[in-house]
Formats: structure tokens, sequence, C-alpha cells
């Protein structure tokens, strides 16, 4: 881990060299640009070429669709333990984004006039689940229940065509979330192709969430505008904020858990006014290293992003947080409480008994978080993000002419004398 003060031009460079965001790569955009043709054109003759040929599963038409009882079957091989806690889990998740479902408002002006803004959930998603080592149940969750909340009708799930029998907790997680009918045996590109296009067997959708690879990314990219798409995923972040009170041991060990997700881009940063506590923590992180997983890609994420950023004070320390605005943070320290509330970050973890790992499991908000610096401007994946918002007006004959003359005036201002004339008719009986 690089060792670094905050301010300096040791730190500049530091910070413009992170994975700040995306970059796409030429020949993935054209690979992708081609799949997304051959999907658009074929349909479903498409998506079962490209399983032979990428995932070396040739299916028919038909089975496409997974069933729901081989879901079940599927879901059945889990380890019980697993899907109690996922059980669990799901339940604190639910709890939790309830509180966020929003019903509009409506104004009554004293005109008689109505204002409102209505709020729908969108009319259906598509939601990917990576296969291999990517397929996660607690993103299933993570994804289904907010737009399960939100009220969408019609959810698809597209997951490779080898998921399901090779990770059991990943169907058990459907089951569980309600949506072991509304899987699609398809991945990567030709999936995403698939859900914003539509096929005989695949029915397009509204918006498409959930993590990918590069391919999955790209595409998403490229057929945003004719769905939506939510932020685009980074490797993980951790920024710890901490001082002399905090334990090196914890500090250590949270570090390590970012960087064991496995793309050695993870970024791992200590801020901190303790040079005691920085020492501590680079000895455990390097005797750590050896019990994480994903050692070789952990070891490549701690040499390349890894840092320890030392501060004058607390105020500092928040200052330097705040100028990576990164996806995870935790504030162990006095006044963490306080100092937490300063922060920005997709999620804050306040005291030393708050790991980020809690987070990752569901202890009810969301784990999509934005990566890259883009907390700044984004926020954790919510019921928000199922639903969609318009405006309805209803105006009296009082209430139009209140503001008509006025809203005219502005009109041909702007050189619109059609816009003026269509309020002004309407008072000339």
């Amino acid at each position: 881990m690089k060792s670094l003060r905050y301010g300096t031009a040791g730190w500049r460079r530091y910070v413009a060299a992170l994975p700040r965001s995306s970059r796409p790569r030429p020949a993935v955009e054209t690979a992708v640009a081609a799949i997304l043709r051959a999907v658009r054109r074929d349909g479903d003759h498409a998506l079962l070429r490209f399983n032979a040929r990428f995932d070396g599963v040739r299916l028919s038409s038909s089975a496409l669709r997974a069933p729901a009882h081989e879901v079940r079957a599927s879901a059945e091989g889990a380890d019980r333990e697993v899907v109690a806690a996922l059980r669990a889990m799901a339940r604190r998740i639910e709890a939790f984004h309830r509180r966020q479902l929003d019903r509009g408002f409506r104004m009554r002006l004293a005109d008689g006039s109505v204002l409102e803004e209505l709020v729908r959930p969108l009319d259906s998603v598509g939601l990917y689940v990576p296969g291999g080592a990517g397929a996660y149940p607690s993103s299933v969750l993570m994804n289904a229940i907010p737009a399960r909340v939100a009220g969408v009708p019609r959810i698809l799930i597209a997951t490779p065509p080898r998921t399901l029998e090779t990770n059991p907790a990943v169907a058990a997680a459907l089951v569980l979330v309600g949506l072991e009918s509304a899987v699609v045996r398809v991945g990567g590109a030709q999936a995403v192709a698939a859900l914003a296009y539509g096929t005989r067997t695949v029915p397009r959708v509204a918006k498409i969430v959930g993590p990918g690879n590069a391919y999955v990314a790209a595409a998403k990219r490229q057929v945003r505008g004719l769905v939506e798409i939510d932020h685009e995923a980074g490797p993980s972040e951790v920024v710890v904020l901490a001082d002399e009170t905090a334990d090196p041991g914890w500090v250590a060990a949270d570090l390590l858990a970012q960087a064991e997700h496995g793309s050695g881009d993870e970024t791992v940063v200590l801020v901190t006014p303790s040079e005691t506590l920085a020492r501590e923590v680079v000895e455990l992180v390097g005797l750590g290293v050896r019990s994480v997983a994903n050692r070789a890609a952990t070891r490549r994420a701690l040499r390349r992003n890894g840092a320890i950023v030392l501060v004058r004070d607390l105020d500092e320390a928040v200052a330097a947080v705040n100028h990576l605005a990164p996806e995870h943070a935790e504030v162990i320290a006095r006044r963490a409480a306080t100092l937490a509330r300063r922060i920005v970050a997709g999620a804050v973890f306040v005291g030393g008994d708050t790991p980020v790992a809690v987070g990752d499991y569901g202890i009810g908000p969301n784990h999509v978080l934005p990566t890259g610096g883009a907390a700044r401007h984004a926020s954790p994946l919510s019921v928000r993000d199922f639903q969609r918002r318009q405006s309805l007006v209803q105006m009296t004959g009082a209430g139009l002419r209140r503001v008509a003359f006025g809203m005219a005036t502005v009109a041909r201002a702007e050189g619109f004398e059609g816009h003026a004339q269509s309020v002004l008719t309407r008072l000339a009986g």
C-alpha cells in the first residue's frame, strides 16, 4: 500500500490514476455492436447461436425460458443454512425499501386548479444476473426486491444458461422473490440486446439493471435511450476514516474484505491522522492477505490502488474522503456519528461495530452503489429507480385568467407567439 500525505503532488497523482470511471475499449464496443445487430435482426435464432458459441450450451427456442419447476429444482440443491440466511436478508431488505415508497402529491390552488405529481411503477424491468464467479444471490435480492416493492408488474431475469445448475443459491434467491417463472437462459451482451429489442421468446422491457462484465456494460451503454439502464458499476471501493481510537485489526480486515473481490482494480484506502495506526494497519494487511479469497488479485489491488493517506486532523480527513467520494466509507473515530453526516459516499458505515460487510449482506439498505466518484451526484439503487413520475395539471377558468397574461408575456419574449395565443384564445369568450 502506498503512503501519501493529503494534498501533496503524490496524492494528486494517486487520485488521477484511480479507476474513476468506465473506459470503453474499442474492440469490446465493436464486438458488442455486432452482437446487438444480430439479435435485433435474428431474434431467438441469434440468442441460440450465441449460447452455443459463448457458453457451449445448445438449446431449442422453447428452452430459452427456464420452466419454473426447473428453477425450483435447482433451488432445492442450495444449502439450507444459506437459504435461511437469504430469507432473513430478504425480509430486512424489503422492510428498508418499503420506507422508500413515494405516493406523489396533490396541490389544490385557491382558484380551484389542481396540480399533481403521479408516481407509477415502470411497466417492465430486466434484471441481469451474471454467471460463474459473479453469480451472487445477495445481488439478486438487492436488484429484485426494490422492483417488487415498487410494484413493477413484469420482471424478467436474464442469466447465462449454466447459472442455475452451477449456483443453486441463485436459484433459491429467485424463488424467494417469486421470480422462478421469469428466467431467460441467455447471458452477455446478447441478453441485454434481447431485453432491449425483444424477441419472440423475450419481451422487451423498459429498464435493464444488474452487474455484468465489460461486454454487458458496453451493451447497456449502446442500448441506452431505447431503454433506461442503471449506473455503470466499477471495481469495489472502501475508504476507512479512522483515528488512534480505532482497532487496527478491524481496519485491516475491512480493507482486505473489499480488496478480495477479485478484479485487482479495487480501491482500498485508510485516511488517518495517526501514524501509529497507519503502521500497524499496513503490517496487519500484509499478514492478512494469505487468509482472503482471490489472493493474487487482492495483492494486485493493494499494490495498484491501496493507500494510507495521512492528514493533519479529522476535518482534513473528511475533506480527503469527500475528494474520493467512494462507494463505501467507514468512520471509526471519536465523534464518528457527527463526522459521518459530513461524508460523501454511496454508503457510510459508522463506528467499529459496523463493517461494510453488513451492508453487503443485507442489513437493509441496498448494496448496489455508485462507484468511481459518482457518489457526488448519484445514489444507491432504490425503489425510486423502478418508478416513473408524471405531472397532472387541471386548470379552472379562473385559474387560467389569473396567469394567462404573464405566461403570454414570457412566451412572446422567447419568440413563441403561438404559445401566447394558445393561452390567450381561451380568454376571448
